[in-house]
């Protein structure tokens, strides 16, 4: 449920447009755990956000930028930082202050979809608005991964993707009875008050994607004003002793050498 390494790694990045120059602050985030409930600062699962079984846990079977990534499997899966739901609902951010979200992503050998062969897990900014819930979400099909996808190959998506909107109530976002496709930036300086706020960002596979379905996700990349901030899932490492525990170890294993000798010289063997 903690995030129980926090290695922000700060560092200056220079970014050029046209003449003008401006520093980005990069940081990431070391997440490991994740086997309890999300809240504001951690991430985790809502247990009934995983249907028919599914699970999204952070495991090395697929590791991506050290030893580990979220492990999805089955249908409808959600790994997240925030809650959605009220009386719960976390405020993470102004919505305002976002301008970006990625991730990387790979889909397993074995995994089976109803919906596509090259069916993608999907990255989810989740806004409040007023009284409004929706749902900002990336999916592959709308971003030209189906068709060029190859089984047990990580892949990233950019700031500058697709996103189609889902509000709870009406559903998915149509004009003239069409999906809207647009980048996040575009969506949350078209569609929403200055009072929006992220509630949750999650990864998962989507409704429906079956019972076979297998993937796997990492370096979920949040762009905002105050700079990039990556989560990067690991498992955790087994704790290494501090110095002071090697010298009492070492110490320890001594004496009992010692003893050990010294119970040796004891014996005497007597014949008859």
């Amino acid at each position: 449920m903690h995030i129980l390494s926090r290695a922000a790694v700060s560092a200056a990045a220079l970014l050029v447009a046209g003449t003008a120059q401006a520093s980005v602050t990069m940081s990431t985030v070391v997440v490991t755990g994740g086997t309890g409930v999300p809240s504001a600062t951690s991430w985790g699962v809502i247990p009934s956000e995983n249907s028919a079984g599914a699970s999204a846990v952070i495991t090395s079977t697929a590791p991506r930028s050290g030893n580990g990534s979220i492990e999805l499997k089955g249908d409808r899966t959600r790994f997240q930082e925030g809650i959605q739901y009220a009386p719960f609902t976390t405020n993470l951010m102004p919505l305002s202050s976002v301008s970006g979200l990625a991730f990387d992503w790979r889909i397993a050998a074995d995994s089976v979809s109803i919906r596509n062969a090259d069916y993608t897990p999907a990255l989810r900014l989740l806004v409040q608005d007023g009284t409004q819930r929706s749902e900002l979400i990336w999916e592959g099909v709308y971003n030209g991964t189906y068709g060029n996808t190859a089984r047990d190959t990580w892949y990233s998506s950019t700031f500058d993707d697709n996103f189609y909107q889902f509000v709870t109530g009406p559903g998915v976002t149509l004009v003239n009875g069409s999906q809207v496709n647009k980048s996040l930036s575009s969506w949350i300086a078209q569609n929403y008050s200055t009072n929006a706020f992220v509630s949750a960002i999650s990864v998962g596979s989507g409704s429906t994607a079956g019972t076979g379905y297998h993937a796997f996700a990492d370096n979920v990349s949040l762009r905002t004003t105050s700079g990039i901030t990556t989560f990067n899932f690991e498992v955790a490492a087994a704790a290494v002793p501090e110095p002071a525990t090697w010298a009492m170890m070492l110490v320890g294993f001594g004496m009992t050498g010692a003893a050990m000798r010294y119970r040796r010289r004891g014996v005497r063997a007597t014949f008859a």
